[in-house]
Parts: C-alpha cells; sequence; structure tokens
C-alpha cells in the first residue's frame, strides 16, 4: 500500500509503448540535431581554416615584399657608401667594369635567346618531312 493509503497504479502496456516511442524519437532528434550542428561547425572550421591560411599568405607575401624592399635599400646604401668612398678616378673605373659586365650579362642572355629560338625553329624543321622516294615511285 502507498504512504497515503492509496494503491499505487500500474502504467499500462500502452503507456509503456507510448512513452518508449517518445524517448526513441527524442533519441533520433538529438541525433539529427546533433548531425545538423555536427555539421554547421565542420563547415564553421573549414572557413575559418581557409580564412587563416589565405591570411598566413597574404601576411608572407608582404613580409617577403619588406625583405626584398629592405634587402634593395640596403644594397643600394652599400653602393652609395663605396661610391662615396672612392676617389674620381675610382668611381670612373667602378662605373666602366659595371657597365662591362650588364653588357656581358645581356650577350648571355641575347645568346640563350637565340639559342632556344634556334631550337624550337630545328624542331619545326624536323616535323615538317617531305617523302622524296615516294614521288618517284609514282
Amino acid at each position: 500500500m502507498a504512504e497515503n493509503g492509496t494503491t499505487p497504479q500500474v502504467p499500462s502496456a500502452d503507456d509503456i509503448v507510448n512513452s518508449l516511442h517518445t524517448i526513441f524519437l527524442a533519441g533520433v532528434g538529438a541525433i539529427a540535431a546533433s548531425a545538423e550542428k555536427g555539421s554547421e561547425l565542420f563547415q564553421s572550421l573549414v572557413d575559418k581554416g581557409q580564412a587563416t591560411v589565405d591570411e598566413g599568405k597574404a601576411k608572407n607575401a608582404e613580409l617577403i615584399q619588406n625583405v626584398k624592399t629592405r634587402i634593395d635599400d640596403t644594397k643600394n646604401d652599400a653602393i652609395r657608401t663605396y661610391l662615396k668612398n672612392l676617389s674620381p678616378e675610382q668611381r670612373s673605373a667602378f662605373v666602366e667594369s659595371v657597365r662591362r659586365a650588364a653588357d656581358e650579362a645581356e650577350a648571355e642572355a641575347q645568346k640563350a635567346a637565340d639559342a632556344a629560338e634556334v631550337t624550337a625553329d630545328d624542331v619545326a624543321a624536323e616535323a615538317v618531312s617531305v617523302d622524296v622516294d615516294a614521288d618517284d615511285e609514282a
């Protein structure tokens, strides 16, 4: 007997089935909600990762440009300092040696370009063939 003097109620089979069905639906809903939120979270993480990579690439490019600028500035400062310490005759000789080096570099670059052009022409010429024997037999 119950404390208040009434007999305890025993749930019916339908009540138990309905409760189990409700618990089952709650579980299915939880799984569906977790999958949906998990998918959203996953996409959010992918987007955040991509944004971080893009930001890193931009910062890397900026750093590289800053380093190149500093190298150029340092190189130019070093050349200016070197030239200031030369006599007029030494400066003229230095300028002439730089001019010769630039001319040699230009000649080498032109020679390489000419060689590449000849190679391309040779390949094109080899691609065209004439079958002289076939004309003789006809």
